[in-house]
C-alpha cells in the first residue's frame, strides 16, 4: 500500500493532497473531507482498504495539516468558501466521476457540495443539513488563555463509541494534539452557522449515509431528520454502524469501506 502526498495551487492557496495507489481506470474518484480541525491522515486506512478499486484523494484545507495558510493567515469560516475550495481542489487535480465523502464537518459539507456542484454521488458520515447553534463559546477556541489541544481532549474522547479500539482512540487523541486553534475556530464557526435545509430538495445525486450510532453529538434521530429532506435524491442508502461514534472513519474504517464499496458497486450496476 502506498499513500503519497503532493501539492497543488487552489484559488491562490498551496494545498496539500494525499492519494492512494488506486487503479488508473477507477470507475469513480473519491475526495475525502476531514472532521473539524483535522487532516488527511483520518482516511489512510480506508484508502488502504479500497486502493485496489478506487482512486481516492484526501485534502488538507487551507491552514490545516501540511497546507499553507491563506493570505494574512486568515481561515475559512463559512460553508460557501469551503465549497469553493473543495471544488477548486477537484478541478486542480482533474478528478472525474467525482464522489465526495466527509465526516462531521465534512459530513455537512458534502450536502452543500451536492447542491452546488456536479458530483456523481456523496457519502455523509455524522453529518447534518442544519447544525446552527450558539457561537459565543467559539471565541475561546482562538484565545491565548486557552489550549484547544488540552481543552478539547476529553470532549473528543467522549464522542467515540464503546467499541472504538485503543489504537483508534490513541489516533483520535493525537489528532486533537495536532490541531491549530485558529483553524479549529474557523471550522466550528462554519459548522455552527451551517444551514442548507432550503436547498436539500436540489440534491438529485445518489446519497449514502453511514452513521456511527453511539455518537452523542449527532444522533440517529438527527440524521434521519436530515435524510427526510432528501426528497429528490435518485438513491438514498442508510447504513448504521452500532457501537461506534463521531469519528466513524477512524473508529470503524473497515465498515465504512465496505458500505462505500457496496454503494458504489450498486451505482455502477445502475449505470450512474
Amino acid at each position: 500500500m502506498a499513500v503519497t502526498g503532493f501539492y497543488r495551487e487552489v484559488l491562490g492557496a498551496k494545498l496539500y493532497f494525499e492519494k492512494n495507489d488506486g487503479p488508473a481506470e477507477s470507475p469513480y474518484e473519491i475526495l475525502c473531507l476531514p472532521t473539524a480541525g483535522r487532516e488527511t491522515r483520518q482516511y489512510h486506512r480506508i484508502m488502504e482498504i479500497l486502493e485496489g478499486k478506487y482512486q481516492m484523494y484526501a485534502i488538507d484545507f487551507p491552514g490545516h495539516g501540511k497546507s499553507w495558510p491563506l493570505k494574512g493567515n486568515k481561515v475559512l469560516d463559512n460553508y460557501h468558501d469551503f465549497g469553493r475550495y473543495i471544488w477548486g481542489a477537484v478541478e486542480a487535480i482533474g478528478m472525474k466521476n467525482v464522489v465526495v465523502i466527509g465526516c462531521s464537518m465534512g459530513g455537512n459539507l458534502v450536502y452543500h457540495v451536492a447542491q452546488e456542484y456536479p458530483v456523481k454521488a456523496i457519502c455523509s458520515m455524522q453529518g447534518g443539513d442544519n447544525t446552527t447553534c450558539d457561537l459565543t463559546v467559539l471565541s475561546l477556541l482562538d484565545n491565548p488563555a486557552v489550549s484547544v489541544q488540552h481543552s478539547h481532549m476529553e470532549y473528543s474522547e467522549c464522542l467515540a463509541g464503546p467499541l472504538c479500539s485503543d489504537e483508534a482512540m490513541d489516533f483520535i487523541r493525537w489528532g486533537v494534539s495536532c490541531e491549530i486553534s485558529k483553524c479549529k475556530c474557523g471550522d466550528l464557526t462554519m459548522y455552527a452557522g451551517f444551514n442548507v435545509l432550503d436547498k436539500m430538495g436540489d440534491i438529485k445525486c445518489p446519497v449514502l449515509v453511514v452513521h456511527g450510532t453511539s455518537d452523542p453529538s449527532v444522533t440517529e434521530a438527527m440524521v434521519k431528520v436530515t435524510m427526510s429532506h432528501l426528497t429528490a435524491a435518485s438513491k438514498l442508502v442508510y447504513r448504521p454502524v452500532s457501537g461506534y461514534g463521531h469519528f466513524i472513519a477512524v473508529e470503524a474504517p473497515e465498515a465504512v469501506a465496505h458500505h462505500l464499496d457496496e454503494f458504489l458497486a450498486g451505482l455502477k450496476e445502475d449505470g450512474v
